[in-house]
């Protein structure tokens, strides 16, 4: 038996499955043995917005004395994968996690569903392949969008808190880098639980959408941009939350400095973007599949306590 893990998110768990047919776990066994080069050791701990890549780990010793010295082994795709190769394996992969199963010790074990597989595929072939019109220009597709919510206009100046940009309280520990995500890290208060919108609250986001996300941080105890908190609620944070629509959610915090700082899931808390340049503007910072801005939030101190 095998265990995938995408490392694909940034606000929900990450999808696992385990594979445990025995066929199926030996052929990608040997192919991961043809193609040693494009593996690492361990999944990295820093990461960008988007599909990230792949960890593998054996869940029994027979496949594990197959498996090598390693207790896992992490693919990089996109951006850091180390061969062409890399997104061949990880569409292998996403397919045996389709045929898999939940894994029963994660919970909750967040599924490989179509609408995941839709928003992952995408990205992998983007690292190797290069689309052109064939012969005459196509038409432009239509999509469906989301309409940002129209900003508040300011009654009056809320007074706010920036706090020093500090990456290592995240990062130095390895159970503290993996078990916060974007939402603790906006909220400046780390849970160890992956904190998810809403579920302090007692009700949590139902979809990925700005008016759910919105709802769910509102629960919380989050307000909009210029509707103020009292000193009471001290430290009061300036933050911005983005959606990869109907997938994921994002969310960055205003520091000291000027910059943004952000945590991509379980990967380092970093105040760059995908482009690897400083976060000055969320709005246009390079996020990725992240496409729609949902909009500026304060959180406050009953809020942070609030999350889970």
């Amino acid at each position: 038996m095998l265990r995938i893990t995408a490392d694909i998110f940034s606000g929900r768990t990450n999808p696992v499955a385990d594979v445990t047919d025995e066929t199926e776990v030996r052929a990608l066994l040997r192919e991961v043995d043809d193609n040693r080069s494009l593996f690492i050791s361990d999944t990295p701990a820093t990461g960008e917005l988007g599909v990230r890549g792949f960890s593998i780990e054996p869940l029994n010793d027979e496949i594990g004395s197959d498996f090598g010295a390693e207790p896992r082994l992490y693919l990089p795709v996109g951006p850091q994968a180390r061969g062409g190769r890399a997104a061949e394996i990880g569409e292998r992969l996403v397919t045996l996690m389709e045929r898999g199963q939940a894994a029963a010790s994660r919970e909750p074990a967040q599924p490989l569903d179509s609408a995941v597989r839709d928003y992952l595929i995408p990205q992998l072939s983007s690292a190797t392949r290069l689309s052109v019109a064939d012969g005459s220009s196509a038409a432009e597709a239509e999509t469906e969008a989301e309409h940002e919510p129209e900003e508040v206009t300011p009654a009056a100046t809320c007074t706010i808190e920036l706090g020093a940009f500090n990456p290592g309280f995240w990062n130095n520990d390895s159970t503290v880098r993996l078990n916060n995500n974007c939402y603790n890290y906006a909220s400046n208060w780390r849970t160890n639980t992956f904190a998810q919108p809403g579920r302090g609250c007692g009700s949590m986001y139902k979809a990925i959408t700005t008016a759910e996300m919105t709802r769910a941080a509102l629960c919380d105890g989050m307000h909009r941009r210029y509707d103020c908190f009292p000193d009471s609620e001290k430290p009061r944070y300036l933050v911005a939350l983005v959606i990869a629509p109907g997938v994921d959610f994002h969310w960055y915090r205003k520091q000291k400095e000027g910059f943004w700082g952000h945590k991509p899931g379980g990967t380092a808390a970093r105040n760059t973007d995908n482009s690897n340049n400083v976060i000055f503007n969320p709005e246009t910072a390079n996020r990725g599949p992240y496409t729609v801005f949902c909009g500026y939030f304060y959180g406050c101190n009953s809020q942070r306590q609030r999350i889970r």
